[in-house]
């Protein structure tokens, strides 16, 4: 197997040796050796047999430590894994929505994965692109902002490395996440106003949007009193999709070649990206699968118990992320707190 593994990763190697891309194979011959590799190396991704060695004495090798191996190369390092094995029919059905691939010894298994874990190369070096920048942002973070005041965390937090750990932990994920935010003002994708799936997997929460009764609908109700429970009903607010000459601007703005074709369709979006529109309505881009964009109704609002809602969560299609969360509430706010006043006669001005 060793020896089919080492020939298939040789063609392959030199089958794709003119588009500069090759694999660098790091064997591991235990479980162990494999957990140990995936944290002094820079692994982009793995090629995994099912029925490894126990390594037990008169003990049988066992699909569950294959099994086993590949849920943590997905969730502690997040990389695409192909799994070649004789018994594919033993790889775990969790990995259906995975970034996993099983193929049969038998059916030329090795190059079939190779080619797989080739088609993922873009992903695979996007992916070392991003933990790059996250190591530069967290060193920059500790230099400045958790090596200064070290010694009053540890006094304050304590020395329980778990929750000194975890407390600066966070710290590094929010310093990281503003800093990043930062630095790409005014460039961020549209795909990132939305989180698929919601970070909260077995309840509803702010932002959230559900397709009930035909028609999106998105939660307003405060964050603190989603996270409680303490709010027998939900406030939902309407999704209208679609904008007028929306589709025409995006084209035109896609199939522009010079800067004076960009200005008017430019400006068109930039109006919905602005929130310049009318106080009962807040734009939302297109949720990723969809070219229709989202105009949330602040004046189309409904409410739904929230165990009915909670008992719906197979009906969320996305969430609004964080950095998108506050604007989206404050207009809501802003919405609802206005007052009028008494018309004057502007004749006696």
């Amino acid at each position: 197997m060793i020896t089919l593994m080492q020939e298939a990763l040789e063609e392959w190697n030199n089958a794709n040796e003119g588009n500069g891309r090759c694999f660098k194979a790091v064997p591991a011959n235990t479980i162990a050796d494999a957990l140990e590799a995936i944290y002094d190396y820079r692994i982009d991704c793995a090629i995994v047999d099912l029925r490894l060695p126990t390594g037990d004495v008169g003990k049988q090798n066992s699909p569950e430590i294959g099994n086993t191996l590949v849920s943590k190369l997905i969730i502690t390092k997040g990389m695409p894994v192909a799994i070649v094995s004789g018994h594919p029919a033993e790889v775990d059905p969790k990995f259906a929505d995975m970034p996993v691939s099983t193929f049969d010894k038998a059916d030329d298994g090795y190059e079939q994965a190779l080619n797989w874990l080739g088609g993922q190369w873009s992903l695979m070096e996007t992916l070392r692109g991003v933990r790059e920048v996250l190591e530069q942002s967290a060193g920059d973070v500790f230099a400045r902002r958790i090596w200064p005041n070290w010694s009053r965390m540890e006094d304050a937090i304590g020395h329980d490395n778990k929750k000194l750990a975890t407390a600066i932990a966070r710290q590094y994920a929010s310093h990281t996440a503003e800093l990043l935010g930062l630095e790409a003002a005014g460039d961020w994708h549209p795909y990132e106003n939305f989180v698929m799936p919601s970070y909260i997997a077995d309840r509803a929460h702010t932002g959230d949007i559900f397709f009930i009764d035909d028609t999106n609908w998105i939660v307003l109700t405060p964050q603190c009193d989603m996270a409680t429970g303490k709010v027998l009903n939900v406030l939902l607010a309407e999704c209208a999709l679609g904008a007028d000459k929306w589709t025409a601007n995006v084209e035109a703005l896609r199939a522009a070649t010079s800067n004076n074709q960009r200005k008017e369709p430019t400006k068109f979006l930039r109006n919905f990206v602005n929130q310049n529109l009318p106080a009962s309505v807040h734009f939302l881009p297109p949720i990723p699968g969809s070219e229709e964009p989202i105009l949330v109704q602040f004046g189309k609002i409904r409410t739904i118990p929230l165990d009915e809602l909670n008992g719906q969560l197979t009906a969320r299609v996305a969430s609004v992320s964080p950095p998108f969360l506050s604007n989206l509430v404050q207009r809501f706010g802003a919405f609802i707190s206005r007052t009028g006043q008494p018309n004057i006669g502007v004749e006696h001005l």
